[in-house]
């Protein structure tokens, strides 16, 4: 499970996209997240376990990692939930 440092912004379909690619990132996105992003994709083949904080609270997910093709940008996206209360 990684834990991002930064606040993001999720949509109202609990949808968080996190650009990757430098001079298009989105206000609270953290470079050291992208790291770690980047590094656990890499081990669990293209899709990482993430807890985030939001505009909601903190919440859980998996983001997939997409590789940047003609029309698009290198990219983590999924979506997310609210972490189950014990």
């Amino acid at each position: 499970m990684i834990i991002l440092q930064g606040t993001y912004q999720v949509a109202p379909t609990k949808r968080l996209t996190i650009l990757a690619e430098s001079g298009h990132q989105g206000k609270g996105t953290l470079a050291t997240d992208i790291d770690a992003l980047s590094k656990g994709c890499a081990q669990g083949g293209g899709k990482c376990d993430i807890t985030v904080t939001t505009q909601h609270g903190p919440m859980t997910g998996t983001l997939y990692e997409k590789k940047p093709r003609k029309l698009s940008l290198w990219q983590f996206e999924g979506h997310l939930s609210f972490p189950q209360r014990s």
